[in-house]
């Protein structure tokens, strides 16, 4: 059956930074919408790692709203801890009162409190940053992550989203979808290139989501971000359905074929045990 010609678009703009920002169409037809309540979130989104303090001009060219809206949202959100201004040099960053929510949104998911001593114990083994991502939406997002030891390692980026094409983490979420979610899925999306390895053609990516599902893990080497290797395995619950990720992060003059085999190893024993303490019973072989 020949499937429906995909979609130029989808509800969300992938930049080359890996992040996905809401289009405008994305909150049109929302009867329920609050306006001023957009707007507010708006401007809490636009503070970045590169860009962690912005002045009020910056944020008002940002959002492209009139000054005085833009201070009082400021004004408001300052009030309630979500955002606070350095009176020395009258610049505005976010609020203390985001990190605590932030964690009780971590502490709902039952995995984060299995998942993280498995993952300390991984980053001990290989002295890599070992993460936990899971599935929002169409697109995977960071909730935690073990830091490697090294003193030249990569990070993670809590809270950002990806697309679910692009990355080790990410394909293995892609790969945990059913095939008719997939498939809608690609007729929404627009395969994006991030780097010359993204893959942007879906035959090929159908390709590698069978090869995922087969040997139960997924690999890229600078498929989002340029430098390194990542290797990646899913965290399965009792009904067998991928509910996170667990991946590994490698500098490229690390990720040797020793290394990456010795990673996939325990990369693999890790993902399992986690699995089995959420109710995953392994098929028999």
């Amino acid at each position: 059956m020949q499937r429906k010609k995909r979609k130029s678009g989808s509800s969300a703009v992938a930049t080359k930074s890996g992040l996905l920002i809401p289009s405008p169409s994305a909150r049109l037809g929302n009867p329920y919408a609050i306006e001023v309540l957009n707007r507010a979130i708006d401007v809490l989104s636009v503070f970045s790692h590169a860009r962690p303090s912005l002045s009020l001009t910056e944020i008002v060219q940002a959002v492209k709203l009139p000054k005085s809206s833009v201070f009082r949202l400021l004004s408001s959100l300052a009030e309630r801890g979500l955002c606070e201004v350095d009176t020395q040099n009258r610049k505005y960053g976010l609020g203390f009162e985001l990190l605590r929510l932030a964690d009780i949104r971590r502490r709902q998911n039952k995995v984060h409190d299995v998942a993280i001593p498995v993952m300390r114990e991984i980053r001990d083994a290989v002295n890599e940053t070992v993460i936990l991502s899971v599935r929002s939406g169409n697109s995977r997002v960071h909730i935690d992550f073990v830091e490697g030891l090294h003193s030249l390692r990569r990070m993670a980026d809590l809270g950002v989203g990806a697309p679910l094409y692009a990355g080790a983490a990410s394909k293995v979420l892609l790969a945990g979808m059913a095939d008719d979610e997939i498939h809608t899925y690609l007729d929404q999306t627009k395969l994006t290139a991030f780097q010359k390895s993204t893959i942007t053609d879906p035959s090929a990516l159908w390709r590698e989501i069978r090869t995922i599902r087969k040997r139960g893990y997924a690999e890229s080497k600078g498929e989002l971000f340029a430098g390194g290797g990542a290797l990646a395995a899913p965290i399965k619950d009792y009904s067998a359905k991928t509910v996170a990720v667990i991946d590994i992060l490698t500098p490229e003059h690390r990720y040797t074929a020793q290394h990456r085999e010795r990673c996939i190893k325990l990369l693999l024993d890790g993902a399992r045990r986690v699995s089995e303490r959420l109710g995953h019973q392994q098929a028999a072989s």
